[in-house]
């Protein structure tokens, strides 16, 4: 069984905010995961990367979350990329309609570097 804590790191690379995220994004850890992202999610014209490399899991509602916050991204004329998932997360993504809405990047450069280009 995955840990029940998640951890998040924030750093600014190039005036891009990245937000390291390890450990399961499930209903322990989704109001505290929720707290932690809503304030950087709701600035506008931010520049924010997911870095989910070390994101072990994630359930329905934690995708769901995701989904949510790149709506917000894109009503604020924002750019919130989603990196380094593992292949088990994004299969559920695309299984679940997801993959057309949320923006998906390999790696963390990857989606700094997109970015970048607003």
């Amino acid at each position: 069984m995955a840990d029940a804590v998640l951890t998040t790191q924030m750093e600014v690379q190039d005036g891009i905010q990245v937000v390291h995220i390890s450990g399961p994004l499930d209903s322990v850890t989704h109001d505290q995961f929720k707290e932690t992202l809503d304030p950087i999610i709701r600035k506008p014209h931010s520049k924010i990367v997911l870095d989910c490399e070390k994101l072990s899991y994630a359930t329905s509602k934690g995708m769901a979350l995701l989904g949510s916050y790149q709506r917000m991204a894109l009503q604020n004329v924002s750019f919130l990329g989603i990196a380094g998932l593992n292949k088990r997360i994004v299969k559920t993504i695309e299984l679940l309609g997801m993959g057309k809405l949320v923006k998906l990047y390999p790696t963390v450069e990857e989606a700094i570097s997109a970015a970048k280009l607003l």
